[in-house]
């Protein structure tokens, strides 16, 4: 078992039927791609990185997924979000906007919480 990451318009990865990434703009994607080659032994829409066959994505409802993907194909995702005009999503719906949130999320990082002391501090600041 492990976690995904997905491509998707909406806001909630699991509505991307609302706004979704159709088939026919994966397929175009793929064919301008060189990097990545259909795999249809594993579905219609299914997708491996060349050189890199563990890593691979597939289309389906509307979005894009990979389960636990490694940093390079992490990257990857990013990449391809940006070519559809779509973002990158966890299981949680948590945005991934940048190479080192796969490790480090910027939103783990601006959701830590402010101490009652710091709180103190910075009031008497002002």
């Amino acid at each position: 078992m492990g976690w995904e990451m997905h491509i998707t318009r909406a806001e909630c990865w699991a509505e991307s039927e609302t706004q979704p990434i159709g088939s026919e703009e994966w397929v175009a994607l793929i064919s301008r791609d060189d990097e990545l080659a259909f795999d249809r032994r594993n579905g219609e829409f299914h997708v491996i990185w060349k050189g890199q066959e563990t890593c691979w994505l597939e289309w389906r409802d509307g979005e894009i997924y990979s389960k636990s993907p490694t940093q390079p194909l992490y990257e990857k995702m990013l990449e391809i979000a940006t070519a559809l005009n779509a973002h990158l999503r966890d299981d949680d719906d948590r945005p991934y906007l940048l190479p080192g949130d796969l490790l480090n999320p910027s939103w783990a990082r601006s959701a830590t919480k402010t101490s009652l002391w710091q709180k103190i501090i910075r009031f008497f600041k002002k």
